[in-house]
């Protein structure tokens, strides 16, 4: 029989069963505590993350500057505005809980704000002029054919926003009655 070369190895140059199994023991604790360490970390991250809340806002509805003051909107059509487009562009946002929830809250707000300084079908008023506003109509129909109205991420939590086929024909019959929509090339103001 061989005489281990050094102490702790047995004659084939391996670590003996005990100690291997000590230094596993060991790296499986350090280990343990590291991911202790950063879920801890992470989880206080996250509640500090929920004393920065943007404001979740509704402004005044002035019915006089909305849009059916303005623009003659089928009865067909109006309600599905409201459903699938009324949290993003409209005054009367339905803040889900959610939007209570750092970081999804931080996201939810800016959508929305970006969604009321595109269209706000509630402040109609605040578009530039004739031409920016039909442009803004025509524009629906080509978004809603392309699935890029509502987002694909919004259509995922609200399926009531889902167009059917009858309701995009339906919307784009009026949207398209304002003009074509901006080629890809064309200046579009928002």
């Amino acid at each position: 029989m061989v005489e281990p070369i050094f102490p702790g190895e047995n004659s084939g140059g391996r670590p003996r069963p005990k100690q291997r199994d000590d230094a596993t023991k060991r790296n499986l604790s350090m280990n343990m505590i590291r991911v202790k360490r950063i879920a801890l970390a992470l989880a206080a991250v996250f509640l500090l993350a929920q004393f920065v809340q943007p404001k979740r806002t509704n402004p005044p509805v002035v019915p006089s500057r909305s849009l059916e003051a303005h623009v003659q909107v089928p009865q067909d059509v109006l309600p599905i505005l409201k459903r699938a487009c009324g949290d993003c562009h409209s005054s009367e946002t339905v803040w889900p809980w959610y939007s209570r929830v750092a970081p999804l809250s931080w996201l939810v707000a800016d959508d929305v704000n970006v969604g009321r300084s595109h269209v706000n079908f509630q402040d109609w008023e605040a578009q530039e002029n004739p031409k920016e506003a039909a442009e803004h109509l025509a524009l629906i129909c080509k978004l809603v054919r392309e699935k890029g109205m509502p987002p694909l991420t919004y259509r995922m939590l609200h399926k009531e926003s889902r167009l059917s086929d009858k309701e995009i024909d339906a919307i784009c019959s009026w949207s398209q009655s304002f003009g074509p929509a901006p080629e890809a090339g064309e200046e579009h103001h928002h």
